[in-house]
């Protein structure tokens, strides 16, 4: 519906007056008030014997909407799309709003690359360009990690559950980006598309992949929850559902042998050069090491990062996260 204004009080011309009345009680330029006529912002009603543009009743108070408006940085085609009743001005705020919110994010990313590069050694500065210009827009960057993890789960595995891990997998941007977060986003797409990079467990390496990634799901929403409501008996029951995967796949018991077989195995991806070990690294610097409490929480929602840390560490005896060795 268009917008409907109107306004008492007398005009010069009986109903109607002129743009230059118009620009007198706005206290606006005359041709500022003619650009919006001419923008179809302003309709005229007609022309006086002189040729002269006149303007009907309503005009007044749809120039001061279009006054405020335009105070407020609103472009004029946002403008005219409320003027002309395809978009109701709460519909335009809205807008306006998403706009300069997707501004702000986009802002706050580059404040903290250009923060990320400020300061450090040269050599560093270098190292750290490249990797940062390899992301790009950062949604593009997770785009280019949700591609990766299509290429590296098994062909074979359900869809749902796939996208179950996918969502777990793929920390989404960080809606309020900090030097470090930028950064280890930044090292976890270098990973992701690097010739090198690697995939996950295989038929031929688990057997059953949808009962294992189904297991490994389950035990990291268990842990999860532990983790946000700093319940450790739930952290125990998650281990214990973490162990009873792996040793399913291999068709065993979960044993005290068992426990030190699978001990051995994670320690030794701990290694430096351990694709796996520096993913979930960097993920965790980006989605943190406790997750917010969930009234939701269920198998593949929220991100794994932090629920393996913290079974791996149950497992190994050692932390994934980068500054504790």
């Amino acid at each position: 519906m268009e917008v409907q204004v109107t306004v008492t009080g007398g005009t010069q011309g009986g109903d109607t007056m002129g743009i230059g009345e118009l620009a007198a009680r706005t206290g606006l330029p005359v041709k500022t008030v003619r650009y919006y006529s001419d923008a179809g912002l302003l309709p005229e009603s007609g022309r006086s014997p002189g040729g002269h543009r006149r303007y009907a009743a309503d005009a007044l108070p749809r120039l001061r909407l279009i006054q405020h408006l335009r105070a407020l940085g609103t472009p004029v085609a946002a403008i005219n799309a409320v003027m002309t009743g395809k978009r109701s001005l709460g519909e335009l705020v809205t807008r306006e709003l998403d706009a300069v919110e997707e501004q702000l994010r986009v802002a706050t990313w580059r404040r903290e690359v250009l923060r990320a590069l400020d300061g450090c050694p040269a050599p560093e500065r270098l190292r750290r360009l490249a990797l940062l210009a390899g992301v790009g827009k950062p949604d593009d960057a997770h785009d280019r990690l949700v591609r990766y993890w299509h290429w590296a789960l098994p062909a074979g595995l359900p869809r749902r559950l796939a996208q179950a891990v996918i969502d777990g997998a793929v920390p989404t941007p960080p809606a309020a980006p900090t030097t470090a977060t930028v950064l280890a986003y930044a090292e976890l797409h270098a990973l992701a598309t690097a010739d090198d990079r690697r995939r996950q467990p295989q038929p031929h390496q688990v057997g059953d992949v949808a009962s294992f990634y189904a297991g490994l799901l389950d035990a990291c929403a268990l842990a999860g929850e532990a983790l946000a409501a700093g319940c450790p008996d739930r952290l125990t029951e998650a281990l214990g559902h973490f162990v009873r995967t792996y040793a399913r796949v291999d068709g065993h018991d979960d044993t005290p042998a068992f426990r030190a077989q699978l001990r051995a195995l994670f320690r030794r991806g701990t290694r430096a050069g351990s694709f796996s070990l520096r993913y979930w690294r960097q993920a965790l610097v980006i989605t943190g090491e406790t997750p917010p409490p969930s009234s939701t929480s269920g198998p593949g929602q929220g991100h794994l990062a932090a629920p393996l840390a913290a079974l791996h560490h149950q497992v190994a005896g050692l932390p994934l996260a980068e500054n504790a060795r």
